[in-house]
């Protein structure tokens, strides 16, 4: 097998960003019809298939980095699966069940970066325990799974020893049923912000969840009132509607008017002062979500919807949002860049009302500060 280098990344290529330093198969593969080119071999490219980094993407690197002790790159999870080795032809899944992406963990402490997975049922008499460099092919660590158990079913791994590169889990059990793990280490302070169509699990990684690969939740889509949704009787002969409290329906046809008791109001009513009344009085709100360490903020204004995402910071930094570049913003928001300003300086100082009194905020490129 081809020796190892290392290179360092020039320009944006499958999940890696300029700047960030990975491992690659030294041999460069020719140009034909099926592999069009030329380039650095990696056995992950995010989503735990192999791939290659062209040459103008990668920088090689001469220098041999002195070892460490400690390497607190993110690991981001890229692949669960589940699959028989050395058993021939044997299909199906096999009795003792299978791990699924759910269950697998990536765990970051001040001092220490773990990866959590349960095996499946009691695991004292299972098989092999194996964790692999998936480039070099190198065996870092091989024993009984049962060496590796924290109680009855749980596995550990402490990934902090680990330097930047691509890994592969193998738990086994005596009839060759396998649970695969594959993730990759990163260099320290990679991945970066989320950027346009990250993936779910580099997503997930920067905003320090511990879960990567479950799909992203789609933003919910606010519905409009109908006309059943609202209309009810009066609730009492001579009843007459309360002021202000207006809700409007309005088609292709016709504006409808009803009171916040559901009942329609006169259509004699002054559509044009309603509407500027209406207009006037109308001020964006802010609903939060929280998911673990992180969540999401959504600025609502009439039919615009713009998510935030958002996780708890360090030090004086009580907390990260997350905001389009400028030249995302109109394409992420579908609002116009000349409203940029606005929305953010509304959305930080609101913030602080709601969540984080007497604090202040910075705004950069690609996130925003809450500061003590």
């Amino acid at each position: 097998m081809e020796p190892t280098i290392r290179c360092k990344i020039t320009r944006h290529i499958h999940v890696f960003q300029p700047g960030n330093i990975v491992e690659v198969r030294r041999h460069i593969l020719e140009k034909s019809e099926s592999q069009p080119e030329s380039g650095y071999f990696v056995p992950d490219i995010g989503d735990g298939t192999p791939g290659i980094i062209p040459l103008g993407a990668a920088e090689p690197l001469t220098e041999t980095p002195a070892g460490e002790e400690a390497y607190y790159g993110k690991c981001v999870l890229t692949s669960v699966s589940n699959l028989w080795q050395g058993s021939g032809d044997k299909t199906g899944e096999g009795q003792t069940g299978s791990v699924g992406p759910e269950k697998v963990r990536v765990i970051h402490y001040p001092d220490c970066q773990q990866l959590v997975f349960h095996m499946p049922q009691y695991a004292w008499d299972a098989g092999t325990f194996r964790l692999t460099n998936t480039c070099s092919q190198e065996v870092i660590e091989e024993k009984p799974v049962r060496e590796r158990l924290n109680g009855g079913t749980m596995i550990l791994t402490n990934t902090l020893p680990y330097p930047p590169g691509f890994y592969t889990i193998d738990a086994s059990w005596p009839d060759g049923w396998t649970h695969r793990i594959q993730f990759i280490k990163f260099t320290e302070g990679f991945p970066k912000a989320p950027y346009e169509n990250a993936p779910a699990n580099i997503f997930r990684a920067i905003r320090n969840e511990e879960v990567h690969l479950l799909p992203l939740r789609e933003p919910e889509v606010p519905k409009r009132p109908t006309v059943s949704d609202i209309k009810k009787p009066a609730p009492y002969p001579g009843y007459s509607s309360p002021p202000c409290s207006l809700h409007m329906i309005q088609d292709s046809d016709e504006h409808r008017l009803f009171d916040y008791n559901g009942v329609e109001l006169d259509s004699g009513i002054n559509m044009e002062k309603f509407k500027k009344d209406l207009i006037s009085r109308f001020v964006p709100v802010l609903e939060y979500s929280q998911e673990g360490r992180g969540g999401s903020i959504y600025y609502k204004e009439g039919d615009i919807n713009i998510e935030f995402g958002w996780e708890f910071g360090g030090g004086n930094a009580v907390v990260i949002l997350y905001i389009p570049e400028t030249k995302y913003w109109e394409a992420q928001t579908g609002t116009p860049l000349s409203r940029r300003d606005e929305i953010l300086k509304f959305l930080c100082e609101q913030v602080i009302r709601d969540q984080a009194p007497g604090c202040k905020y910075k705004i950069y490129d690609n996130s925003i500060s809450i500061l003590r």
